[in-house]
């Protein structure tokens, strides 16, 4: 990876376990964790939970840890099928608890959504069924193999927002959606040596608002779609938006260059 130029092998070990810190951390908070960062990192270092905090969050952060350490044993791969998706999603949702109606490590088997609030009314918004997932999620993939081999940043936040709005819109499994589309938008950006894109936990809402807004001004996706991104204004706010979170990971590597 080309961030690890003039570090020894000693400080990328340890630039990478900072790495996967702050990305859990950032990952599991935008999806609702309590967690700190100190936590967080006590956690992945120690193996030990945190006082007054759930065994379900301290399972996120294990899960999440964990799917950052398959990601890059992924790397060297040319092609991604389904089941290297199944086994990542696995591996953030460590739940033991069997429910049949909550795949685990498959696609989803009920319909499912969100409500939102558009102009201070809360409306809701389906989710493809998932008679439409295996469909959905091969032109997903096709895209996915398509860009696996890129040769500028520009291209690589393209690919990276792409990937996660597609991948949010389809909503292919009952939980775990969001965790899993920024940890898979990742694999071009790290496969051809740029750092992944971590997104603040300050920036929550302004990153639930674009996305939302694109979901909401986009036409739904289902078993006749061919494309699976709109290019309209507001995909290009949330490209704006990555653009602008790429780079909080660089401070780390800044750091450690001192």
């Amino acid at each position: 990876m080309e961030f690890f130029k003039d570090l020894s092998q000693a400080q990328r070990k340890t630039l990478l376990q900072q790495i996967k810190i702050e990305w859990t951390y950032s990952s599991n908070a935008i999806e609702g964790s309590t967690l700190t960062l100190g936590d967080t990192q006590f956690i992945i270092e120690n193996g030990l939970t945190v006082k007054g905090k759930s065994i379900k969050e301290h399972n996120e952060v294990i899960g999440h840890s964990r799917a950052i350490d398959l990601i890059y044993t992924m790397l060297d791969k040319s092609s991604f099928n389904k089941e290297d998706i199944f086994t990542l999603h696995q591996s953030i949702l460590t739940e033991i608890v069997v429910d049949i109606y909550a795949p685990v490590g498959a696609w989803k088997n009920e319909d499912n959504g969100r409500y939102i609030t558009v102009n201070d009314k809360s409306e809701y918004l389906p989710y493809p069924g998932p008679d439409t997932i295996e469909h959905l999620m091969n032109l997903w993939l096709n895209y996915f193999n398509e860009n696996l081999e890129i040769n500028s940043l520009d291209k690589a936040l393209e690919v990276y927002t792409d990937l996660h709005l597609s991948f949010s819109s389809i909503h292919p499994f009952f939980d775990g959606n969001g965790r899993l589309a920024r940890l898979l938008a990742n694999i071009p950006l790290l496969k051809n040596g740029f750092l992944p894109l971590v997104i603040k936990q300050e920036n929550r809402q302004e990153y639930i608002k674009v996305l939302s807004s694109y979901q909401i001004e986009s036409d739904p996706l289902d078993s006749n779609s061919d494309e699976l991104i709109q290019n309209n204004e507001q995909s290009k706010n949330v490209l704006l938006f990555f653009k602008e979170e790429y780079g909080n990971i660089q401070s780390l590597v800044d750091s450690i260059k001192k």
